[in-house]
């Protein structure tokens, strides 16, 4: 099967700024892991070195007041970002293990639930996204009971469990559930708080998801400027909230639209999460990849031959988003008349993705069709 070049982009959209801002953590938000952005392990994890994070993490005190503990859930997120979600969710199971150990026969408290929820996520990064559904779908059962269904706690585990339904292939029933839940939130935390966005832009994303593109672009241009009288123009939500009215505008046919949106939040994206930021680097390829759909593959080709050695050498040769640099590079090289080029860098990258990622997978098949065509050229 060739995977088209649409389909490539859509499956393809978690290299833009977190098109879905995944709501997994349970008491903080997605971007702030540790509970102080003072600590070490935060400095260290946001400075690129996750692993070290999680070996700083692991050397902290348990708590003693019987909350959940937190340089667990650290150890266990920045392990997990490191590339070792199995890991991560196996650390989690066992001081699962401990904290019901230390209270035998009663039922799970809020920690617990804390410690579910992390667990639950890992286990779906891990490739069970069935596994995580069900897990996800078990513990919004007991929250609802241990913590009352208009919990803010309970209101995140919705949004997970709606999230891995998604995952898990019932992609409109996941925007069907966002779209109930962004209601719920409105009502109990008011229209501007941040998980109230957050319910908002999933909603927008699965809505895209299902298939409605500009249903999507709509719901994002809506939450934009909500997102920005709450928190500020420079806040990572404003950010992503700015990506995903580019990415939706353009996936819609606006090129152009698209690209005059990606420049500016190019610069901010530099100025706020630092040059080599995850986020930055796949604005940076957004940017190439609209340079090139707007008509101007010359500059897709300059902006992403660029962006690749930076990708590399912050994330490694196969990363997501190197494999995905280089498949856009080829493409915008072809497209300005230089097939030769296009085939030399497709050959080793379908090479590599069959390694990484296996023959079958769309990403793979996506590269095998572009060789398929440049090779013919």
């Amino acid at each position: 099967m060739i995977v088209s070049t649409t389909e490539f982009l859509r499956r393809n959209n978690g290299h833009a700024l977190l098109p879905e801002t995944r709501p997994y953590r349970f008491n903080r938000p997605p971007a702030d892991p540790a509970p102080d952005p003072g600590s070490r392990i935060f400095r260290t994890g946001f400075a690129g070195d996750a692993e070290g994070a999680a070996r700083l993490a692991a050397q902290q005190s348990r708590p003693q007041d019987g909350t959940a503990p937190a340089h667990v859930l650290a150890e266990a997120y920045w392990t997990g970002v490191s590339g070792q979600p199995a890991r991560a969710a196996a650390r989690l199971e066992q001081a699962l293990d401990e904290l019901r150990a230390a209270r035998p026969g009663a039922p799970d408290d809020a920690a617990a639930l804390e410690l579910r929820n992390d667990l639950a996520h890992w286990q779906g990064e891990s490739g069970d996204t069935g596994g995580a559904r069900e897990l996800f779908e078990q513990l919004l059962a007991d929250a609802a009971v241990v913590l009352g269904r208009r919990d803010p706690r309970t209101l995140l585990i919705r949004g997970n469990a709606a999230h891995w339904r998604g995952r898990d292939g019932e992609v409109r029933r996941a925007a069907d559930d966002f779209r109930r839940l962004h209601a719920d939130c409105r009502r109990a935390l008011g229209t501007g708080h941040r998980d109230t966005l957050l319910a908002h832009n999933n909603l927008a994303f699965w809505t895209g998801e299902s298939g409605d593109g500009r249903g999507a672009l709509e719901l994002f241009e809506e939450l934009l400027p909500q997102v920005l009288d709450a928190l500020g123009a420079d806040d990572f939500y404003t950010l992503a909230a700015r990506n995903n009215v580019a990415y939706w505008r353009g996936f819609n046919g606006d090129a152009t639209g698209a690209l005059a949106q990606y420049a500016p939040l190019l610069r901010d994206c530099e100025r706020t999460l630092g040059d080599r930021d995850y986020h930055t680097l796949s604005t940076r390829l957004q940017y190439g990849l609209w340079s090139g759909v707007a008509g101007d593959p010359a500059t897709a080709v300059a902006a992403l031959s660029a962006l690749l050695p930076d990708v590399e050498a912050v994330l490694g040769p196969d990363h997501d988003l190197a494999h995905a640099a280089r498949h856009q590079l080829a493409r915008w090289h072809g497209a300005d008349g230089n097939p030769r080029a296009a085939v030399a860098i497709l050959e080793r990258l379908v090479a590599d993705q069959r390694r990484v990622l296996g023959a079958d997978d769309y990403r793979t098949l996506a590269t095998q069709g572009l060789l398929t065509r440049y090779s013919s050229a």
